[in-house]
C-alpha cells in the first residue's frame, strides 16, 4: 500500500469521503480531495521513512503551495462547490507494510490573496 492509499483509508475511517486522488492539470497535482460536514479539504501527502533526515514539511515551499493553489482554482471552476475549503497536509512515516500518520495537519496553508 502506498502512502496516498493509506491517507485515503484513514480519512474514511473518520468520516470523510475521497472525491478524487491525484487530480492533476498542466501544472500541477493534488494528492486528495476529500468532503466532510461542509468541508472540501485538498491534501498533499508526504512520506518519510523511519530512518530519514528529511523534513517532509519543508518541501511544501511558496511555490509548491502556488502550485497546488492553482490546482485547486482549476477544480473549483469545474466543480461548483459551496463548501469551505481547505489545504492539508498529510505526513506519513513508516514502511509501507506498517504506515503512521506523524501528523496530519488541518488547514496547513493559506493561498495568498490576490
Amino acid at each position: 500500500m502506498g502512502a496516498e492509499r493509506f491517507v485515503c483509508e484513514w480519512l474514511q475511517i473518520r468520516g470523510w469521503t475521497v472525491i478524487v486522488r491525484n487530480f492533476r492539470t498542466r501544472r500541477a497535482e493534488i494528492d486528495i480531495i476529500a468532503k466532510n460536514n461542509g468541508i472540501l479539504a485538498f491534501v498533499e501527502v508526504k512520506f518519510a521513512s523511519d530512518g530519514s533526515t528529511t523534513m517532509p514539511l519543508a518541501k511544501i515551499d511558496s511555490r509548491k503551495q502556488a502550485r497546488i493553489t492553482h490546482a485547486a482554482a482549476f477544480y473549483l471552476a469545474k466543480h461548483n462547490s459551496q463548501d469551505q475549503i481547505r489545504f492539508d497536509v498529510a505526513v506519513v512515516r513508516g514502511t509501507p507494510s506498517e504506515f503512521r500518520m506523524a501528523p496530519y495537519l488541518e488547514d496547513a496553508f493559506r493561498p495568498d490573496p490576490l
